[in-house]
C-alpha cells in the first residue's frame, strides 16, 4: 500500500502561494518606491541575485543614479544589502547588491495598519460631516462650518454650493477596510465564520449523539 501523499501536496501547494504571495507584495512595494523603474530594477536585481549599480542599469536601460536611488532606498528599509568586493588588478572597489526579503512581511504588515489607521480615520470623517461641492471637478468639498463661512458659494468659482452624496466614497472605504482587516488576519472572512459555525454545530451534534449513546449503555448495564 502506497504511503498517503496528500500533506507533502498541500505543504507544496502553500509554498506556492506564498511565494507568488511575496512577488506581489515586493512589486507593488516596488511601484510605491519608484513606479515602473523600481519595479523593473527590483525584478532584474531577483534574476541576477548579485548585480552592480552599473549592470543593473545596462539591462534595464535606465539611468545609474535612479538605479541607486532604488537601491539605497531598499537597502534604508531592510530590503536589499550590498558586498564590497576589491578589484586585484585596479584596486577599485565594486559594490554586489542583492535582495534581502526576511523583513519584507512585517513592512508589509506595517505599511498595511497604516493604511487601515487612514481609511478608518477618512471613514469617520465622510461618515460624521456633511459636504457641500459645487459640482465642478477640481473645486474642494466644503464642511457645513465651510459652507457657512462663503454663504454656500463655491471660493473658487462663486457658484452655488449643494449637499453631497458621499455614500459612494463611504461605501468604498468599508470595502476597502475590509479587504485590509482580512488581510492582516484581523476580522474572518464569511465563509471562515459559516465554517467555524458548521463544525460547531457538527462537534455539539455529535456531543449529543455520544451521550445518548452512553446514556443508553449505562441504561443496559
Amino acid at each position: 500500500m502506497r504511503p498517503h501523499r496528500a500533506p507533502k501536496i498541500r505543504a507544496e501547494v502553500v509554498i506556492v502561494a506564498r511565494k507568488k504571495r511575496l512577488d506581489k507584495d515586493l512589486i507593488d512595494l516596488a511601484m510605491e518606491i519608484g513606479g515602473e523603474e523600481a519595479v523593473e530594477i527590483v525584478k532584474a536585481l531577483a534574476e541576477r541575485k548579485d548585480a552592480t549599480d552599473e549592470e543593473l542599469a545596462e539591462s534595464t536601460g535606465i539611468r545609474i543614479n535612479t538605479v541607486r536611488k532604488v537601491l539605497y532606498t531598499l537597502y534604508d528599509m531592510g530590503l536589499a544589502d550590498f558586498k564590497r568586493i576589491r578589484d586585484k588588478e585596479t584596486g577599485w572597489y565594486y559594490y554586489y547588491w542583492n535582495l534581502d526579503l526576511r523583513r519584507l512581511p512585517d513592512i508589509i504588515r506595517a505599511r498595511k495598519m497604516e493604511e487601515l489607521k487612514k481609511l478608518r480615520k477618512m471613514l469617520e470623517e465622510e461618515s460624521g460631516e456633511i459636504y457641500y461641492w459645487c459640482g465642478n471637478p477640481g473645486h474642494p468639498r466644503l464642511t457645513f462650518d465651510e459652507a457657512m463661512e462663503y454663504e454656500f458659494q463655491c471660493p473658487i468659482c462663486g457658484e452655488i454650493l449643494m449637499q453631497y452624496d458621499n455614500s459612494e466614497i463611504i461605501e468604498d472605504l468599508k470595502r476597502r477596510i475590509e479587504e485590509l482587516e482580512l488581510e492582516l488576519g484581523l476580522k474572518k472572512s464569511k465563509k471562515a465564520k459559516k465554517s467555524s459555525r458548521k463544525s460547531g454545530k457538527s462537534s455539539r451534534s455529535k456531543s449529543k449523539k455520544s451521550s445518548k449513546t452512553t446514556s443508553k449503555a449505562e441504561a443496559v448495564a
